[in-house]
């Protein structure tokens, strides 16, 4: 199982309960951590629940 499908599995577990406590925020392009929360909508939510995922090919890291 690469970490994409894991990563996959992770945020449907997230998004089926409501008592999970976490949040998992999908970074996209050269967006900022404080951009995602924004776009998701929570800036409201405990920092320390939130997962914050970018994805980076080899050339870019």
């Amino acid at each position: 199982m690469n970490i994409l499908r894991r990563v996959e599995m992770l945020e449907a577990a997230a998004r089926q309960t409501d008592d999970v406590g976490y949040k998992l925020v999908f970074l996209q392009g050269e967006e900022t951590y404080g951009e995602g929360i924004v776009r998701e909508g929570l800036t409201d939510w405990p920092s320390d629940r939130i997962l914050a995922i970018s994805f980076v090919g080899a050339e870019d890291s």
